[in-house]
């Protein structure tokens, strides 16, 4: 089984960034050329969106990036020996295109393939495993689980067709004010519907064997998330396309492009935990208002604050994870909203 896939979550974020760049460009509150510019999280969600914030604003504008620990966020490495090993997004889609755009902007190689068979083990006994003959390969996957395999593979390529709409989306410059709304367009009803229920409720539904989901699917998705067939179907599905052919990874490991995106969006990184983040109002000689977002957060150096015209999320917000307060934002749940209103995007 392949090793974790870099999150198509991430290309999620990279989606609403990227469809909602005009909305930020064009909204009223934008009219003026933004001076200060806050991205808190330096994943590839984060440097990802300092990149195009870059792009989309010039070089007027300051772009400081908030990371209490290293650059990569989930494209993480571990150093056993004098050999770095992948430990969080270890493998890249072959249609993530984001992706592959920033390693050609970088120039950073793709890592060379390295021969692998695979076999599966129920925890008694190897069930299967990989020779050299294909047709041999084929055949003894018939024998134990009919045609599951291709209608898994059938069933992915589905669903991956109606995500590359995204694609499309930004082309021509859509934006979506919530990840509901880009989903339903990219799937309609469909995409929802995975949101709501289990990996195994979904596979079950659409005839897989439950022997399949156990001895295969299974393993897929604890190999790539830690996590069962209980997790949710929208993921599982994500999950799956992890164990799909072409994957590849960047040579040196895949958080280069982290740091490469910071290198060449020209931003500051600030080794910080941002700790609250708050609305704050400043009044104009004309008797207009105008709002910043106050950022507090803690370094080495200790406690400071920052203010800003554009704040980006691009870290969990789960408790125990960042646990930023945000205060003065009304309705709080616009907060899960990344539009040009609020200007905070939680993913």
């Amino acid at each position: 089984m392949n090793p974790q896939t870099l999150s198509l979550r991430a290309l999620l974020f990279l989606g609403l960034w990227q469809t909602g760049r005009r909305c930020l460009a064009s909204a009223p509150e934008l009219k003026i050329q933004p001076q200060k510019i806050a991205v808190v999280g330096a994943g590839i969600g984060g440097t990802a969106a300092a990149f195009y914030l870059r792009q989309e604003f010039g070089p007027g504008v300051k772009i400081d990036v908030f990371e209490p620990d290293t650059v990569g966020g989930r494209l993480a490495t571990v150093k056993f020996g004098d050999q770095d090993y992948e430990t969080g997004g270890a493998v890249i889609h072959p249609l993530n295109l984001h992706m592959k755009h920033f390693i050609e902007k970088l120039g950073i190689p793709p890592r060379k393939d390295v021969p692998s068979k695979a076999a599966i083990f129920d925890g008694k006994e190897l069930t299967f495993e990989e020779s050299d003959w294909y047709i041999v390969n084929v055949l003894r996957m018939l024998w134990r689980y009919g045609f599951n395999f291709l209608r898994m593979h059938m069933w992915v390529e589905t669903v991956l067709d109606k995500f590359m709409r995204i694609y499309q989306y930004q082309q021509y410059g859509y934006s979506f004010s919530s990840v509901d709304k880009l989903l339903h367009a990219m799937g309609g009803d469909g995409f929802l519907t995975l949101l709501n229920q289990t990996l195994e409720e979904t596979m079950m539904a659409e005839g897989f064997s439950q022997v399949f989901i156990n001895e295969v699917v299974s393993p897929i998705t604890r190999v790539n998330y830690g996590q069962s067939v209980r997790l949710n179907g929208f993921v599982g599905a994500v999950s799956l396309a992890g164990a799909d052919s072409g994957l590849w990874a960047v040579d040196g490991g895949n958080r280069r492009v982290c740091s490469g995106l910071l290198y060449i969006s020209k931003t500051e990184l600030i080794t910080a935990k941002v700790t609250s983040i708050s609305i704050k109002v400043r009044p104009s000689k004309s008797g207009t208002t105008t709002n910043f977002y106050e950022v507090n957060y803690v370094g080495e150096s200790g406690s400071s604050h920052s203010l800003y015209d554009i704040v980006v999320i691009a870290t969990p917000l789960h408790q125990g994870k960042s646990d930023i307060i945000f205060s003065g934002f009304s309705p709080l749940s616009r907060l899960t909203t990344p539009d040009a209103t609020t200007r905070l995007s939680p993913l």
